[in-house]
């Protein structure tokens, strides 16, 4: 059963602007979701609609999640100024409930331990950010929301932070996080939902996302001994339509770039036997790659690749 269900969600500003257009998705329990898109295509908005910060103009949003609770962490820094580090952290422990263990654990796990102390006012802009993953992480919940959590945090700091969170879907709560860090996506998300101008664009697998927006894979040959003149024009003219090829111009290796979806097997099952292959390698196309190629512009995505689930 879903944990979170977004039924045609549509929100409306006084002046007119559309932030969001009938945005539909569910989100399985044991999730980890990354919203992905532009500057200015509606994550913030629909992550606060989620939380229940703000209301849609039309549409609902349902969570299936019994006595469990939504955790949320806005863009906007929110703390409370004139607590201690600790005192931030241990106000929503206790508002929750939560063993003050836990409080503890944030301050290991985000690295507050020597700074716990010190009032909010006079701390960094990434240590406040620190404080206020903390606020949002201290409480096991049902669902969590985090509005780029890792933004302003150093690359090490952010990658621990993803990292936690997908152990907490791993642990079967609903973890959506909005992320321009399309690298830290691939590793840590399972799923994905692009929005462009207010506009669900895909809601797919990051691998599935990746294959259908038409990544490739480039396999690099490096030859024991150069090729013949003969061998290279046959390689040519055996080349699968899809695919593309690039000879070194001394003939002593080659690259091959196929679709992402082929696989390495029926590249290497397509070299003939009798070419001399000292060394090979293999780059695929990742998440931020396809991204730049085909979205950065802003440019209309394939009907193919706009999958629900």
């Amino acid at each position: 059963m879903p944990s979170l269900t977004v039924d045609q969600v549509t929100k409306r500003y006084r002046n007119g602007k559309e932030a969001l257009s009938g945005v539909s998705f569910v989100v399985e329990p044991g999730t980890l979701l990354a919203v992905v898109g532009h500057n200015g295509a509606g994550k913030s908005t629909l992550l606060n609609i989620i939380s229940g910060l703000i209301r849609p103009s039309s549409g609902a949003v349902r969570t299936d999640i019994g006595r469990g609770r939504v955790m949320w962490a806005p863009q906007r820094t929110m703390v409370d100024w004139s607590l201690t580090v600790r005192q931030n952290i241990e106000l929503v422990a206790r508002l929750t409930g939560t063993p003050a263990s836990r409080v503890d654990l944030m301050l290991q796990l985000l690295d507050l331990e020597k700074i716990q102390g010190q009032q909010a006012e006079y701390i960094s802009g990434g240590q406040l950010q620190r404080v206020q993953i903390g606020r949002a992480l201290v409480a096991e919940a049902a669902v969590y929301v985090l509005d780029e959590p890792t933004a302003g945090l150093d690359p090490a700091a952010g990658e621990l932070v993803m990292n936690h969170l997908r152990d907490r879907a791993a642990g079967g709560s609903t973890v959506l996080v909005s992320s321009h860090d399309l690298d830290a996506v691939e590793r840590t998300a399972s799923d994905l939902v692009l929005l462009d101008a207010g506009r669900l664009q895909a809601h797919l697998p990051i691998q599935e996302f990746i294959r259908r927006a038409g990544a490739t894979m480039k396999v690099n040959v490096t030859l024991g001994a150069r090729m013949t003149v003969s061998q290279a024009a046959a390689l040519a003219d055996g080349l699968p339509p899809d695919w593309s090829l690039e000879t070194e111009p001394d003939l002593t290796g080659l690259s091959v770039r196929a679709p992402l979806a082929t696989g390495l097997r029926p590249v290497l099952a397509w070299l003939p036997p009798d070419l001399a292959v000292q060394d090979l390698s293999a780059e695929k196309q990742s998440l931020r790659d396809v991204y730049l190629a085909r979205y950065a512009e802003r440019t209309p995505v394939p009907e193919s690749v706009t999958v629900q689930q």
